[in-house]
């Protein structure tokens, strides 16, 4: 190239400064825009969780979805107060107590052993004390319809969770940006226009 003022060719520097900060901005552009995406998907409530009247959350727990002999969930984790409203969707199931803690107060299904319940009854009870509470349906217990409830205490608000897709679009918008920026730097290093006069 010549050093004429009229000239107006892109040099390779140039170019390079120009495309990098291109890069740079639309790969910054694109990582926020998945994040705002991202910030408010997915199931909110934590499970079938809503409001209760007054003393607690209310969750749900299905008896024999399906058909099948088990509990859906069959292991939980709830706060104090929370109120568990089990709905029968099969024939012929009950809940029995087999264990819990010291003040539990929770006798399972009115009518004891013997006593089963059929599609559409629902029964509810809510959990006070804390500690880990063991129950299963008398009839199909053999079967492994078993379930297992831990109430622990109620904790503060937690940080917010960032999703493996998020995790993973920071990574590589990072991985590219370090390729972009160590390219340039080579290419103003070692391309050069030398020995032009």
């Amino acid at each position: 190239m010549t050093g004429e003022e009229g000239d107006t060719s892109v040099t390779r520097r140039g170019f390079l400064f120009g495309s990098t900060g291109v890069v740079a901005a639309g790969a910054t552009g694109a990582s926020g825009t998945a994040a705002a995406q991202n910030e408010s998907g997915g199931n909110q409530s934590g499970g079938n969780a809503s409001g209760g009247g007054g003393g607690g959350p209310t969750q749900t727990v299905q008896v024999g979805p399906g058909g099948d002999l088990i509990f859906d969930p069959d292991s939980m984790t709830i706060s104090p107060g929370t109120t568990l409203e089990f709905v029968w969707d099969s024939d012929n199931h009950n809940i029995f107590v087999e264990s819990q803690p010291d003040g539990g107060n929770w006798d399972g299904t009115p009518g004891g052993q013997s006593k089963v319940y059929n599609t559409g009854y629902t029964y509810s009870h809510t959990f006070n004390t804390a500690g880990d509470y063991e129950y299963y349906c008398v009839p199909h217990k053999s079967a492994g319809m078993t379930g297992s409830i831990t109430v622990g205490a109620a904790s503060g608000p937690s940080e917010p969770a960032i999703s493996n897709d998020a995790k993973t679009l920071g990574l590589a918008t990072t991985g590219a940006l370090a390729f972009t920026l160590g390219i340039g730097y080579f290419f103003l290093k070692y391309g050069g226009d030398y020995g032009e006069s």
